[in-house]
């Protein structure tokens, strides 16, 4: 669903910083392996992907012969040095305890001049279409607010990390750093609400342990994502570029 909802505005931005073929590319935290994929198309037969992640067995289905799988952590695993023209990440950071020290190594493993692109969400947009029936928005704001409550409590995220990344890759030592969000009208019964949907059913017994939510809010949030005709503005997805700086002569 996410791969649905963000690959082209992805792709978007690495066509920007100019990938093509003979590159040398690390996808971290690559997940279902579309972009990756996509990598290992565009920088061609003489170029190489390395994609990573904690666990990789969809990556492993991938048949490309310019891609390397490979299990990884960034905050504790090795990288080569002064290796990759491009390192792109998507939903990565906003999940890790220290990002900070993540994006210093993964702008070590660039060359000098390669291109690093993070993409993070921020949940600061997230609002009902407003012709919705104020019992529906009262439904779905519950679930928002519980939403933004358990993850950064349970599960470290950074609901609100987008709007960091373009500085914490300045402090990482990048030049050139540009930001732009993307975002756009979600709904019920397409990828944006199955999202909200999937996660809503992942994180149900958490907010009911937690108090957040009762279980006739649950039903109701369930049954309001599962209806036709319900949207809202989706969070925005900040993708964030810079370049290390050539070393000095």
């Amino acid at each position: 669903m996410l791969e649905a909802l963000l690959d082209a505005g992805t792709i978007r931005h690495l066509e920007a910083q100019g990938v093509g073929p003979g590159w040398r590319c690390l996808e971290v935290g690559a997940g279902g392996g579309s972009i990756a994929a996509w990598l290992c198309d565009r920088v061609g037969p003489a170029g190489r992907v390395v994609a990573t992640d904690l666990d990789t067995t969809v990556l492993r289905a991938l048949e490309r012969p310019n891609l390397e799988v490979r299990v990884h952590d960034v905050l504790r695993d090795d990288l080569e040095a002064d290796a990759y023209d491009l390192v792109h990440m998507r939903l990565l950071l906003g999940w890790l305890a220290d990002p900070d020290t993540a994006l210093r190594r993964l702008a070590a493993a660039l060359k000098p001049g390669g291109r690093l692109v993070a993409e993070e969400m921020d949940f600061v947009s997230v609002a009902v279409e407003p012709r919705t029936d104020p019992q529906a928005r009262a439904v779905f704001e519950r679930y928002l607010a519980a939403h933004h409550v358990l993850l950064p409590e349970r599960h470290a995220f950074d609901v609100f990390y987008g709007r960091r990344v373009a500085g914490a890759l300045a402090d990482a030592g990048l030049a050139d750093v540009g930001c732009e969000g993307r975002a756009s009208m979600w709904r019920s019964c397409e990828p944006g609400g199955e999202v909200w949907r999937l996660s809503l059913e992942q994180l149900a017994d958490g907010f009911i342990e937690a108090g957040l939510m009762t279980r006739a809010d649950i039903d109701a949030a369930r049954d309001l994502l599962a209806a036709p005709g319900f949207s809202f503005l989706s969070q925005l997805t900040m993708a964030a570029w810079g370049r290390r700086p050539p070393a000095r002569s």
